[in-house]
């Protein structure tokens, strides 16, 4: 299995208080250390590249995009996407979750200034030029909000102060950004998000290509060059990796042996499991578990 799938890549602050991830980029180095760095790969955030120096490469489903210092790219959650520096850079990616921008669960900003923006699937990525004038007013808060955030000594009430300005950041993003309505259709986008969330949902079942073309209307023929154009894989492959990828959590956040979680994530062998593991990763399942929990 040469191809690689992308992954979903994970925020550790999901489940802290203040649950905003910044990823400092720098000589081809992330700070902290992600798992989608400079691979194919998809998060339930949405996503704000500002770029500090250099260029950086974005390609985004079958789009590619060139940006340079001072420009930012939003990224939409749920979105296939590679970020490579094309030249020597330096960029900050703010990893933000929706509720951040909500206020609280229920309210309308939710259903309208966030919700009709994120579930949204043609409004993919947005590109925002620094040489632009109608991009100033956004550029400014986002360096209020980089500069807040990366400060050496920090001022009273600190994440509060970061939540106001991220606000700021994101109510002159959507004030930007075209509508619903004006956005290009772009139902291929739709169909792989369509059938990657069906996967993502049921991957410890049973699945055929028949179903997942299903989940998405329609034919299997179709459905093999959605993913062969966007994934660069089967479908099958791509379920058999990230059945994978699901493995790798639970061997690392719980103590079930390699053969419950073999069926748990759908493998209808425990050997099966350990062959596509040791193809994919290069080493075992316990050896993986030994040496991330190192």
């Amino acid at each position: 299995m040469t191809t690689q799938s992308p992954i979903c890549s994970h925020n550790p602050y999901h489940t802290a208080r203040f649950p905003l991830l910044v990823l400092d980029v720098t000589r081809q180095i992330c700070n902290p250390p992600n798992e989608g760095f400079r691979v194919l790969h998809w998060h339930d955030e949405i996503q704000l590249v500002y770029i500090l120096k250099g260029v950086v490469h974005f390609k985004i489903y079958d789009q590619e995009i060139d940006l340079s210092a001072h420009d930012c790219m939003f990224i939409n959650r749920t979105v296939l996407h590679h970020i490579t520096e094309k030249e020597d850079c330096h960029y900050h990616s703010f990893i933000i979750p929706p509720r951040m921008l909500s206020f609280f669960p229920g309210s309308i900003m939710e259903q309208d200034d966030v919700g009709n923006i994120i579930n949204n699937p043609f409004l993919t990525h947005y590109p925002l030029y620094a040489s632009r004038p109608e991009y100033h007013d956004f550029f400014r808060q986002l360096k209020l909000l980089d500069e807040l955030y990366f400060q050496e000594e920090q001022q009273a009430h600190h994440a509060y102060r970061l939540a106001i300005r991220l606000s700021q950041v994101w109510l002159e993003l959507i004030s930007l950004l075209p509508s619903q309505e004006a956005s290009q259709p772009a139902k291929k986008y739709d169909r792989i998000r369509t059938m990657l969330s069906y996967i993502h949902t049921n991957y410890p079942q049973e699945l055929s290509l028949a179903d997942i073309a299903a989940s998405a209307h329609i034919s299997q023929s179709e459905c093999l060059r959605c993913f062969n154009r966007f994934i660069h894989c089967s479908p099958y492959q791509y379920l058999i990796q990230y059945r994978l990828h699901m493995s790798t959590t639970l061997l690392l956040t719980t103590e079930r042996t390699v053969t419950e979680i073999a069926f748990l994530v759908g493998f209808h062998s425990v050997s099966s499991y350990i062959r596509y593991f040791r193809q994919y990763y290069r080493t075992t399942p316990l050896k993986y578990r030994s040496a991330k929990n190192y």
